[in-house]
């Protein structure tokens, strides 16, 4: 019997540690080291605009769903949704043990995403981020000022259920829901930070599967720590045991990358286009998105680039074979601005719409085209004019085809200033410049996404443009499905064209790297950050 028993005995024991290994993955429990180019500028979700900082929010950070590495909504906060049959209201009932990582392990309620919401469309805020949220209920005149934030459409059924009334049907509103912009924010701890919020370790309070890692977790201009959290109760438990980003080149050399990922420096970083095949013949998973459109863009607020017969001078006068022989490594063409792949409703975008260009054809005509617009604006002559463009090699000769082209036919000289990305965005941001060659991401997939950019109200307008039709267009479209939506979608972006106010060069990639035997880590398109929440490596 004692024989038996010990038997009895072993066999219970293995089972049990047969259990532990099945609960506990042998890729679990690591450290991971990614790379951030540069210190988050906030860790407010309601405001981060930045990839360092919202790659961050989505570890720190947990709103109503996340994305699986479909792209699809999945449990976040929330651990089930419902709406009504045509998509304008959501209902989402929030988990009972989602708490805030404080001693108290506060509960996270349905009045710290109204509260969110709320704060992210007021216009003190001043969010630059806050337009997936403009299909709820009164979010368009709340943030232009014309209505107060207690009447957006969203409410506090109880501290456990969340509704969410829309403007308009948004079937992917649940996807929307996983970005940075509607994360939860306590409060009654924000009112306590005195302006601070999301600058320093003190004053963040998060909900997320990974917290900063101690009072020394964050060393501005050097490293961000993070490590799972203990208080974290979503669905997916975090694999990792910690992260850590280094910033910077300070103490972390990536100056080549995949040296970096193959030699242990970095475990996952965001990779340049030119280096791609070298990372994938070591061995590394590389993934990419083509998710952002290039041209030749117009200040439409400018004193002489309002004229749309001067517009159209410089858009026709220039050789396109000639600028595109001159594509920056890992970029294609780009015959429209909205980039390929672009789903309405599912259903590829172009195939809906057909495949015609609209971009306007050079024409000999050009000259008279630019003495049209001179005498619409009372002009005797051209003023002087420069053109921005990125310090890419590439890019600054495709700028120089056109500046030879324009010198020559309108007799007289352009210049030319090559800026840094930032430098770039920035004049772009705050209007200073006339025409630039420059990038839209947009924030979000969709061609109304990338159309809503240059929506009059967008702080993000890269053009200025301020078309009362353009505007009407793009709410009717909000308003269609299927054949008459795309067909909206390509009358504005046939519009766009004509009226020469982004005229497309060339598609962008944007590619991350993980090293050799790393898995798990999923990367979002349009700037949806980094997902290391399943994050594992070979043993």
């Amino acid at each position: 019997m004692r024989r038996f028993a010990a038997i009895i005995l072993c066999v219970v024991l293995l089972l049990s540690l047969a259990a532990c290994e099945d609960s506990e993955p042998s890729n679990a429990n690591k450290s991971f080291q990614y790379h951030l180019a540069s210190e988050p500028k906030t860790l407010d979700p309601q405001i981060a605009e930045d990839e360092s900082g919202i790659i961050l929010i989505q570890a720190l950070f947990e709103g109503l769903t996340r994305l699986d590495a479909d792209g699809n909504a999945v449990p976040g906060v929330a651990e089930k949704w419902s709406s009504n049959t045509d998509f304008t209201q959501f209902t989402f009932y929030l988990r009972e043990d989602a708490v805030w990582n404080d001693d108290d392990n506060t509960p996270v309620t349905a009045d710290d995403f109204v509260y969110a919401f709320q704060r992210a469309l007021d216009p003190a805020t001043n969010s630059s981020t806050c337009s997936p949220m403009f299909c709820i209920q009164n979010a368009r005149a709340i943030r232009s000022g014309e209505l107060p934030v207690e009447q957006l459409g969203v409410s506090a059924v109880d501290a456990r259920t969340l509704s969410v009334q829309l403007e308009y049907s948004c079937e992917d509103f649940p996807v929307r829901a996983a970005s940075a912009v509607f994360m939860p924010c306590h409060e009654e701890f924000f009112l306590t930070t005195g302006g601070r919020y999301g600058l320093e370790r003190s004053t963040m309070l998060c909900n997320g599967p990974f917290a900063i890692d101690g009072a020394y977790g964050w060393e501005h201009g050097s490293y961000i720590n993070l490590r799972r959290s203990s208080s974290y109760s979503g669905d997916s438990k975090p694999l990792p045991s910690d992260i850590k980003f280094s910033i910077g080149n300070k103490k972390v050399d990536v100056s080549d990358p995949v040296a970096a990922l193959t030699n242990g420096t970095v475990d996952a970083i965001a990779m340049p286009s030119e280096l791609v095949e070298e990372a994938e013949d070591a061995g590394c998973t590389v993934v990419g998105f083509e998710d952002t459109t290039w041209g030749l863009c117009f200040n439409t607020q400018n004193e002489v680039m309002c004229n749309l017969n001067i517009r159209k001078a410089f858009t026709q006068a220039f050789t396109r074979e000639k600028v595109l022989t001159h594509l920056p490594k890992g970029t294609t063409v780009a015959d429209y601005i909205i980039p390929p792949e672009t789903k309405l409703f599912g259903r590829d975008y172009r195939q809906q719409v057909g495949n015609e260009t609209f971009y306007p054809q050079q024409d000999s005509t050009v000259a008279q085209l630019l003495l049209a617009g001179l005498q619409e604006l009372g002009l005797e002559a051209l003023p002087s004019v420069t053109i921005l463009c990125s310090d890419d090699p590439e890019v600054k000769l495709m700028a120089n085809e056109m500046l030879t082209e324009w010198n020559d036919l309108f007799d007289n000289y352009f210049n030319m200033e090559p800026l840094s990305d930032k430098e770039l965005a920035s004049r772009i941001a705050a209007g200073s410049y006339q025409i630039a060659i420059c990038s839209i991401t947009p924030e979000s997939s969709g061609p109304l996404a990338v159309l809503d950019l240059f929506r009059s109200d967008n702080p993000n307008n890269p053009a200025g443009l301020h078309s009362t039709g353009y505007d009407e267009n793009l709410s009717k479209a909000e308003n269609q499905s299927g054949a008459e939506a795309a067909a909206t979608c390509a009358a504005m972006e046939r519009y766009l064209n004509e009226q020469c106010i982004f005229y497309p060069l060339f598609y962008e990639n944007h590619y991350f790297a993980s090293a050799p035997g790393v898995t798990g880590i999923v990367y979002h398109p349009y700037g949806g950050g980094v997902d290391f929440i399943h994050a594992g490596k070979e043993s």
